[in-house]
């Protein structure tokens, strides 16, 4: 029995090695973190458009910048201002484009699901009166993302708010400041593009 119980404590020494048991003072390893909230099929295609963090735009407020593409079949009742901008441009307007995603629910009562979809999707952009000065066009009009894929838009992301700049309504006075501030238009320094890059800097 002498020699047995030297061996059972080498023994239970080694197994306590191998397994050390886990304290309250020492944080577990291994825990797997929060997955993602999986996104709608409006949110995808969002995700896919160009420098989109990640390709997964998270819970908040982003902004765009949307280009259309240049098309000299709409030039025609334009002023020759108007038709000198869209070609020094290469596109045929520019407008800011603010998305929301929001966090909902779906499927059963007992088995609800969180997950990320698109909520309202607003635009901003310039028009021009008969005298060549900017006045606001669309302030916070609803964005059609379906008519846009058939215009071929290209969207550019910009960045997330959430700053100063929380909501949409919080946008139209930045913009209006801008028009305000911008009443001249110019085909190349103070045009439909210029707009979205200047609105873009001030929000936050």
């Amino acid at each position: 029995m002498q020699i047995i119980k030297p061996l059972f404590a080498f023994f239970c020494a080694q197994l306590a090695i191998a397994s050390p048991i886990t304290t309250n003072d020492a944080p577990s390893v291994g825990l797997a973190e929060r997955a993602p909230l999986p996104p709608s099929d409006a949110l995808k295609k969002w995700n896919d458009e160009k420098g989109v963090p990640g390709n997964a735009l998270t819970e908040g407020l982003h902004i765009f910048k949307a280009k259309y593409p240049r098309d000299e079949v709409k030039d025609q009742g334009l002023s020759d201002l108007l038709k000198e901008a869209r070609n020094f441009l290469d596109a045929n307007h520019y407008v800011l484009v603010s998305v929301e995603v929001k966090q909902k629910e779906r499927g059963p009562p007992k088995k609800k699901e969180k997950y990320l979809d698109v909520g309202d999707v607003k635009f901003f952009d310039i028009a021009v009166d008969k005298d060549n000065k900017v006045k606001s066009n669309k302030e916070g009009a609803t964005y059609n993302f379906a008519r846009a894929e058939q215009d071929k838009v290209e969207h550019d992301y910009i960045k997330k708010l959430g700053g100063k700049v929380k909501s949409f309504t919080q946008i139209t006075p930045i913009a209006k400041q801008y028009v305000s501030e911008h009443e001249t238009y110019d085909p190349k320094t103070n045009n439909c593009m210029t707009f979205v890059d200047e609105v873009a800097k001030d929000l936050s």
